[in-house]
């Protein structure tokens, strides 16, 4: 392997726990859907139809991308173009990856899984990625709908389902609101995690864990401002899934109190995902480079974080033992 840093960080092998099968369509993908199902959007240019300035504006046009993926077809092309894109753009060889079943009201939820299904066999075959999906409460929508979808996900085909997750906007819904949602899925065998302190809220990071039970968070750079609670996370072993996307809209400040930064010095089990990469214009190979460049993470840190996240996976163990054979063979 060439002594080159970036090559480096580039080819290593890397295992995710934090990504959006609806984040990752790639934007002239997204223009071809939305021509074919007659979807307005306010650009035809590729290097546009992603452009948003907030969080608000960010989940409109998440919303608007969703709309736009209608049949079991549109789920294929848009997981096997994620997963090729992630396996040979960015090394990576296993991927947990969160999808919203309410953002796709037309599309019963079997036949939403089998399009994700379908592409992810594909993408295996091809590049040898595995992958593991994570049904995603939308926190927009009522906890009603959350207890009707993890319902539909404890029925359904579990081959690829290891859990459920929430996104969306924090502000939009608090955890306690989807508690029995979670007890539920508690009670189908599933595991549980979901996107918390992402606006450095360490309030509703410690419910995600009180009252939803998580075994893992998603952000969590909340911990950073409270001792007791980093602690408690530290202490406990609770995985933390970061991501580089959103710390770029979510903090300002230096690049020593970083809350990634912070997280790694504290000695947090954490790992880093690309998160929504085709709407942020990244791929995670980069967002490796900027936590090397900007945070002064180094290859070895980023190798051991990948470990981290074997151990964090929602897998077997001998499954865990083959990803991390993968991994010491030092390539994709």
């Amino acid at each position: 392997m060439t002594g080159d840093p970036g090559h480096r960080l580039r080819a290593m092998p890397k295992v995710e726990l934090h990504c959006h099968l609806e984040g990752c369509v790639r934007p002239e993908t997204f223009l071809d859907l939305a021509r074919a199902h007659d979807v307005a959007l306010p650009t035809a240019d590729p290097a546009r139809v992603y452009d948003y300035t907030d969080m608000a504006t960010f989940m409109v046009v998440f919303e608007r991308l969703c709309a736009a993926v209608l049949t079991r077809d549109d789920v294929r092309r848009i997981s096997y173009e994620a997963l090729v894109d992630a396996a040979l753009g960015s090394g990576v060889v296993y991927r947990e990856m969160f999808f919203n079943p309410t953002l796709h009201p037309a599309l019963p939820y079997g036949e939403l899984l089998a399009g994700i299904t379908d592409g992810a066999e594909e993408a295996r075959r091809e590049t040898g990625i595995v992958t593991r999906l994570i049904p995603s409460v939308y926190r927009a929508h009522s906890p009603a709908a959350a207890v009707e979808m993890v319902r539909a996900v404890a029925d359904g085909d579990r081959g690829l389902v290891v859990g459920i997750g929430m996104d969306g906007d924090e502000t939009a819904g608090p955890p306690a609101a989807f508690a029995e949602a979670y007890a539920l899925a508690r009670d189908a065998g599933l595991r549980t995690t979901a996107h918390a302190g992402e606006r450095f809220d360490a309030a509703e990071l410690r419910d995600a864990l009180d009252l939803l039970g998580c075994d893992r968070i998603d952000h969590g750079y909340a911990l950073v401002r409270d001792p007791g609670l980093l602690a408690r996370v530290r202490d406990g072993g609770t995985h933390v899934t970061t991501a580089w996307l959103s710390t770029t809209y979510n903090y300002r400040g230096p690049a020593a109190e970083h809350p990634i930064r912070l997280l790694h010095d504290a000695g947090v089990s954490m790992s880093l995902g690309s998160d929504d990469p085709a709407m942020g214009g990244t791929d995670l190979a980069g967002d490796y480079a900027a936590l090397a460049t900007e945070l002064g993470l180094t290859a070895d840190d980023l190798a051991r974080h990948n470990h981290e996240a074997v151990d964090a996976a929602w897998l077997p163990a001998e499954e865990k033992a083959a990803l991390r054979a993968r991994l010491d063979a030092g390539t994709a």
